[in-house]
């Protein structure tokens, strides 16, 4: 039973789109030809989520739609965080009268048997100054990050809750991001092993609850030191649950 909190209800609520129909997701990002920035991103990744999560352990379909203006270099920036592209895109001025006009920025509205409203919470930079620019996509790689730092990064805390990122907390996602990607890429050469039933279990039990990824991240860190586990469990267990996170582990295997 997949749970997400509705803000409307104050509760819980099971996402299910019924039988033989789509489970429809309504993402906004930019009302204008700008740069998106971490808090415009957030909710768009809320929405991929409750797609990855729908699709690859519940076997729903889903339409996802983009409300937004936004240009190629709002598209870049969806890429390099490894959004999937919606199938629908709806222009700001174009939502009204539209099922796209139930939500607004922070928002996902995910339309099965009912409507629900899933909020994203606000990020912050701790160390900018207030009067700074947003953070966006391109200061990460300025900095020599990978841009799906920012996504492990957000993957750290609930959807709900507020961010507040530092340099220092995204330097160390940056590692740890590198590090899965190098262990990974070694547990490869070794022999497959059927995944590990207790860890993948886990993950499933997070996402399921209402998108607990800090729980899943958890998981996947108790495996990766855990000796009695083989290199091809490991392996098989982080590729599996890559197609949930987004974080390409499985990028470095056959370079290294």
């Amino acid at each position: 039973m997949f749970l997400l909190h509705d803000a409307r209800t104050g509760q819980a609520e099971q996402i299910d789109p019924g039988p033989g129909r789509l489970l429809r997701t309504y993402a906004f990002g930019p009302a204008g030809h700008r740069p998106a920035h971490a808090a415009g991103l957030r909710p768009l990744l809320l929405a991929d989520l409750i797609r990855r999560n729908a699709e690859h352990r519940h076997n729903v379909s889903v339409l996802a739609c983009l409300v937004t203006d936004g240009d190629d270099a709002f598209r870049a920036d969806v890429s390099a965080l490894n959004l999937r592209p919606a199938e629908q895109t709806v222009g700001a001025a174009e939502r009204t009268g539209t099922a796209a006009d139930l939500g607004g920025p922070g928002e996902v509205i995910v339309a099965g048997r009912a409507s629900h409203t899933v909020l994203a919470g606000p990020v912050t930079l701790a160390d900018r100054d207030a009067d700074a620019a947003p953070l966006r996509v391109s200061d990460l790689e300025e900095h020599g990050f990978d841009p799906l730092t920012l996504r492990l990064a957000f993957l750290s805390r609930r959807h709900g809750e507020h961010l507040d990122l530092t340099w220092d907390g995204l330097a160390a996602a940056d590692q740890a991001l590198r590090r899965w990607r190098k262990f990974v890429a070694g547990w490869a050469e070794s022999p497959s092993r059927p995944m590990c039933a207790e860890v993948t279990g886990q993950i499933a039990a997070s996402f399921d609850d209402d998108l607990d990824t800090p729980g899943a991240l958890r998981a996947l860190r108790s495996l990766e030191g855990d000796r009695q586990i083989p290199p091809g469990s490991k392996f098989e267990t982080f590729a599996y649950t890559d197609q949930l996170l987004g974080l390409d582990l499985a990028r470095d295997v056959g370079r290294i």
